[in-house]
């Protein structure tokens, strides 16, 4: 058998292994298991394999970037798209857009655009299912997460620290002589629903309140209607939250809403504190007090560090953490 017909897909499906992996051990990475490596090593004896890079998907001369996007009726999703789109055209590349939902699972169906498509990068703004696809998709092609990554693997991001945003969110709160505090969350399969959930409930059990589960509901997606349903289930609870701290400024809109549709008033039965900081949250009455994440520049700066992976694909990975700020306004108040 000759060496050049051997494929790193081969190896990897013969040692039932993802491309990843066999990748890490042709460049000699630590981060495999000696078992493993003994595995794909006797695989590529056993085949005659000479290693080599992988053939690339993605084109180093083409002017598009592929951004995957999860839902675009978030409008935190909107803000953080201009900010790649200034950054794209101010280096000569195009954004083609891909509506990511839950469509999007495997390896395969990027594989299958990527050949199909001129594409120079990828930006991905939604979360992943699992590591692997990252792995497979960062071996061929350069790729850079945005506002989500994958705890588990190491690949290029721009984020922020959710956990110590969402813990400045409900310390406030809790300054503020809130002690019956709720959240209204996105579904744990997000990385920063995860993590702001984590950031809620370490600054309750830091200020020795009890997390109460049934104050607590996850939304599949940024749904205005899901939201206002779940907040007025809790409110009519007959010992319900004096405050909410919630995952989007939509949820925030969601809990005031029906807040008001139930006769309580907002901040003085119920205090709000949203999350974003987008347009919305100025055009109610009263004004949310929400956090506020650079979400422009969340995407400015992802496309700016795919541009620099695509014109030197073998420099360091780099992860960018932008900071947060709490802006008070008028759904909170200071109880007595």
């Amino acid at each position: 058998m000759k060496r050049s017909t051997i494929t790193i897909e081969e190896i990897a499906a013969k040692a039932n292994v993802s491309i990843a992996t066999v990748s890490r051990i042709i460049n000699h990475k630590d981060s495999v298991k000696q078992e493993t490596r003994q595995r794909v090593l006797a695989v590529m004896e056993e085949l005659n394999f000479l290693p080599k890079s992988a053939s690339p998907l993605c084109d180093a001369n083409s002017n598009v970037i592929l951004m995957c996007v999860p839902e675009f009726d978030n409008p935190f999703n909107s803000l953080v798209i201009n900010g790649v789109q200034k950054s794209a055209h101010d280096h000569g590349f195009d954004v083609l857009l891909l509506q990511a939902k839950a469509f999007y699972t495997d390896s395969s169906d990027y594989m299958n655009i990527l050949k199909n498509n001129s594409i120079a990068g990828i930006i991905i703004l939604s979360s992943v299912p699992h590591p692997t696809l990252i792995e497979e998709l960062s071996f061929r092609c350069p790729v850079v997460m945005c506002s989500e990554y994958c705890e588990e693997y190491n690949v290029p991001f721009v984020s922020i620290d959710d956990v110590a945003a969402a813990k400045t969110a409900v310390n406030y709160l809790i300054s503020s002589g809130c002690k019956k505090i709720g959240m209204i969350n996105c579904s744990p399969k997000h990385k920063y629903a995860r993590h702001r959930e984590q950031g809620y409930r370490e600054a309750l059990e830091e200020a020795g309140i009890t997390v109460n589960e049934s104050w607590i509901a996850h939304i599949s997606s940024i749904n205005y209607s899901l939201a206002l349903s779940n907040a007025m289930h809790i409110l009519s609870l007959p010992d319900h939250p004096d405050a909410f701290f919630t995952a989007s400024d939509v949820f925030a809109v969601s809990v005031m809403n029906g807040a008001r549709k139930l006769g309580l008033s907002v901040p003085e039965d119920v205090s709000v504190v949203g999350f974003d900081n987008i347009e919305l949250s100025t055009m109610t009455e009263p004004q949310i007090t929400t956090i506020e994440q650079p979400s422009y520049q969340l995407g400015f700066q992802a496309c700016e560090l795919l541009v620099e992976k695509i014109d030197k694909p073998f420099l360091e990975d780099k992860q960018i953490i932008l900071g947060t700020e709490l802006i008070v306004r008028g759904s909170t108040l200071l109880k007595k």
